[in-house]
């Protein structure tokens, strides 16, 4: 059996995120220290920490992009390294300065494409792109294209795309980079509402300042809390 081909259904219990160890160089420098985190359902979780204290890198290795040197890590009850497939159907992903966006696509266009692509059926696919990107702010943008759209608009719509299919679990890295106080308030407040109906939702930023009250929790990677 390889490992994806692993039955479907989380371990009992095992929902939500679990990381212990975890850890990552790249070319002998330390990207990321050996970390640990729990991230249960319904729990918004901030990680934060200096730049380069490997936020990034451990949000990309949950997301199954990296692979870790050592360590374990568990998402919705499934191991990133060997169950990726499984991992990335659960999986809402949205990286900072993520260039995947289609520039000559209309918003819209870029959404119902990535619906497409998980599965979503066809008379379906407009219906939630036009809800995420009313959760990001963005539905009066729906026609413009993607080449057309401001480095904070971009950010939303990578987020947006994230949200499609509801997966249960978020992993969103500085998702406020360039925002505006009501974005800032509309993006929060969509990351809440998904924690609330269940999800996990972690995100990863350099500060903590933005987030308010947000967070239900905070965990540092490396020395310290970013202020």
């Amino acid at each position: 059996m390889s490992p994806d081909s692993t039955p479907t259904s989380p371990a009992p219990g095992g929902r939500g995120i679990v990381v212990r160890g975890v850890h990552k160089a790249f070319g002998g420098e330390p990207a990321l220290p050996p970390t640990d985190l729990d991230v249960p359902p319904g729990q918004p979780t901030l990680l934060t920490g200096r730049n380069g204290a490997g936020k990034t890198t451990l949000v990309r290795v949950l997301a199954t992009l990296v692979l870790p040197d050592g360590g374990t890590a568990t998402v919705d009850g499934l191991d990133p390294a060997r169950q990726g497939r499984l991992v990335r159907e659960r999986i809402g992903v949205a990286l900072v300065n993520d260039r995947s966006v289609y520039w000559r696509l209309s918003v819209l266009q870029n959404l119902s494409l990535v619906a497409h692509i998980r599965g979503v059926p066809k008379h379906e696919r407009d219906d939630q792109a036009r809800e995420a990107l009313a959760a990001v702010g963005l539905e009066h943008l729906e026609s413009r294209p993607a080449h057309a759209l401001s480095a904070g608009q971009r950010q939303r719509v990578v987020l947006a795309r994230a949200l499609l299919g509801s997966p249960p679990v978020l992993l969103i890295d500085e998702p406020l980079r360039g925002l505006d106080d009501e974005a800032i308030e509309l993006v929060l407040g969509t990351l809440t509402a998904r924690a609330k109906a269940g999800a996990t939702v972690l995100v990863a930023a350099p500060a903590i300042h933005e987030f308010g009250e947000w967070p239900d929790a905070v965990h540092a990677v490396g020395d310290r809390i970013a202020a």
